[in-house]
């Protein structure tokens, strides 16, 4: 049977409930943790006193009149500080103290609206204007109409407040935000058609509920075996910087060798030294008495973001942490060294926007070592972050505007002695940029999707080349395409690559197509679907990069292909003999498979002779031809094919 306390009780236990998980989950750390735990505080002590309030409301015992009133000052004391304590609260989730002053907002939403009650609840025992009792009874004042005015004002403040920044939010947060609003004003109107139905409190405990399941949830939050925050912290929170344009300070620690190191250590071990390196980094933020953010972004990387009202002591903070992480760690009986690279980034000052600190963070590693603390401000090359950050709407416009171009370079047929075939290659020109390096935008254009339709359009360009008179005049047997793992693994490929073959009436053994080990080693039935599709219409395949990692020959050995192209890494061999060596063999090996080879990335007559003489098939780099438009590259084709068939001429 429900009582007037019922739901005080369901409310009081879900707000128990809430606060020991997010101690139990240890969501103890930062404004935001701190804000929600205050603020469920001062729900419980509103719902203890509500209960007890209305315990003597019942029971009406003259002898605890004083108690009674007491009681029902403090409930509407910690009820009516709630509503500017959780616009704090949102306000934290924006990041947008800086925009009031760090210690002002805090003035303004909690220390102001909390001694303003407090006065109001006081001067109620002169005047009566919120309540008073009398004979044990419970009446109303004319003011607490306007205490609900003032809760209306305070719930709509947050509502544009979260209205404003709603682009900071996914719409899971922004929903569990908002939540509290309807409910409570669905209990309010409940309260004011029964007095007698005490919901408030059970409403507010269950937006809270919802807040602590959807928003406050670790797992999305924190990295458990470190202890700090993970990436996908890291990334809202950079966004959210940048997007309020705070000023803030980010001390980058990379661990170099910390891949090197995983393979030596176990996994257990690994972890630990994860663990150790998190807890030095943390004590020393500790120590500095610094409002500091720290995270874990994985693969040996942290982050530690300082507030701008401690600007001064960055520069400590991370002397402190360079120096710290230099001598050996124990780890389970082993003395571990760490190569850590530690770099201050004002922001804004050196890095304004989050693609560029993220790229600058993975480039860290591939500066000098020094063993100092380093600056970004020393080393940034604004112009290669500001192409960076720029590169997926350069991509996106070339793609709708067709400034892509396919250069092509000559390969060699070593047994002809003439150019038989080449290798088209894309290129883009940028009019601020200038040309773009394919190192920088085929990986772009890989993870926006775009390479899709880089692919198809360098397909259909190889396709109307073959078809042309002047193609017919050089005397080439085919042109050589590469194709990408996300184009193998498009349903559909084979059946685009062999339409825009037969739209220009090509034949498949015009066109060569060159896939990684990688594509073959992919699991998806699409891929091997494809391919046998495209081996079925007659198309020939080359493995590119072969002798990059760790190529596996059982795999190598079942795809349908007829060439094997060396890559440049082979060529470096110098006076390493024991290199040599295993050029030699790979050589001997391939031919044994009946596969002919095309060494890439030779620029001198002497490496040109050598793999000559170890009779390789084909010779493609910069000594013959760099990669040429395809006017230079007919022309090129035609000087070198036709001065070769007229010494031909001449011999026979």
């Amino acid at each position: 049977m429900f009582t007037l306390q019922t739901f005080d009780f369901c409310a009081f236990l879900i707000l128990s409930f809430i606060l020991a998980a997010t101690y139990f989950r240890k969501m103890t750390r930062g404004k935001i943790n701190q804000l929600f735990i205050f603020t469920l505080f001062v729900c419980i002590f509103s719902c203890f006193f509500d209960i007890v309030a209305q315990a003597f409301d019942q029971y009406k015992i003259p002898d605890y009149q004083t108690a009674q009133y007491i009681c029902h000052a403090l409930y509407l004391y910690f009820h009516n500080i709630t509503p500017p304590l959780y616009l704090l609260y949102i306000i934290a989730q924006t990041d947008t103290f800086h925009k009031f002053g760090q210690k002002r907002a805090i003035v303004y939403f909690a220390i102001c609206p909390s001694v303003f009650y407090a006065v109001i609840m006081i001067l109620n025992t002169f005047n009566g204007m919120v309540f008073i009792i009398t004979d044990c009874t419970y009446h109303r004042g004319w003011f607490m109409n306007v205490l609900y005015i003032m809760a209306l004002l305070w719930c709509s403040a947050g509502i544009i407040y979260l209205i404003i920044y709603r682009r900071l939010f996914s719409a899971s947060v922004l929903a569990g935000l908002l939540s509290i609003f309807p409910l409570l004003t669905v209990a309010v109107i409940i309260q004011i058609v029964d007095r007698s139905i005490r919901i408030e409190m059970f409403a507010i405990s269950l937006a809270l509920l919802f807040i602590a399941m959807f928003i406050q949830r670790p797992e999305a939050l924190i990295d458990f075996n470190t202890g700090i925050y993970k990436f996908n912290a890291y990334a809202v929170d950079m966004r959210r910087n940048f997007s309020n344009q705070k000023n803030f300070d980010v001390i980058q620690i990379n661990i170099a060798n910390f891949l090197s190191i995983q393979e030596i250590l176990n996994y257990e071990s690994t972890n630990k030294l994860l663990r150790m390196t998190a807890h030095t980094i943390s004590k020393i933020v500790k120590q500095s008495q610094t409002s500091a953010a720290m995270y874990y972004l994985d693969k040996g990387s942290y982050r530690v973001v300082i507030e701008q009202d401690y600007h001064d002591k960055t520069d400590f903070i991370a002397e402190a942490i360079n120096a710290a992480l230099k001598p050996k760690m124990p780890v389970n009986g082993m003395e571990v060294s760490l190569i850590t690279y530690v770099c201050i980034v004002r922001c804004p000052e050196d890095i304004s926007d989050f693609d560029t600190i993220m790229e600058f963070g993975k480039d860290l590693s591939k500066f000098h070592f020094t063993g100092k603390v380093l600056y970004a401000s020393q080393m940034l090359d604004h112009s290669k972050y500001d192409l960076m950050s720029s590169l997926d709407k350069i991509l996106n416009d070339a793609v709708i505007n067709n400034k892509f171009e396919v250069y092509y370079q000559p390969i060699y047929s070593v047994n002809e002695g003439c150019f038989r075939s080449a290798e088209a290659l894309i290129r883009l020109y940028d009019e601020k940029y200038g040309f773009i390096s394919p190192e920088i935008f085929i990986p772009a254009s890989e993870k926006s999707g775009a390479i899709l339709k880089i692919g198809m359009y360098v397909f259909e360009e190889v396709c109307k080349f073959i078809a042309s008179d002047e193609f017919r005049d050089l005397g080439l047997e085919y042109i050589e395409v590469n194709l990408s793992i996300m184009q193998c693994m498009q349903g559909g490929l084979a059946g685009d690559l062999i339409a825009t073959m037969k739209k220009y009436g090509v034949t498949a053994d015009q066109i060569n197509l060159e896939i990684t080990e990688s594509a073959d080693s992919q699991t998806q039935s699409i891929i091997a679907e494809n391919l046998t599709a495209l081996l079925n219409a007659g198309f020939t395949f080359s493995l590119d990069d072969f002798g990059t990692g760790y190529s596996n020959m059982q795999r190598m050995a079942s795809l349908p292909l007829k060439i094997v192209k060396l890559d440049r890494t082979f060529v470096n061999f110098n006076d390493n003999s024991r290199l040599m060596i295993v050029v030699q063999n790979t050589v001997k090996m391939l031919k044994a498979m009946e596969l002919e080879i095309v060494v890439e990335g030779l620029e001198t007559a002497e490496m040109v002779e050598k793999y000559t003489l170890m009779n390789c098939n084909y010779i493609q780099g910069f000594f013959f031809s760099r990669p040429l438009p395809k006017a230079e590259f007919v022309e090129f084709i035609r000087k070198r094919n036709s001065h070769i068939s007229a010494q031909e001429t001449v011999q026979n």
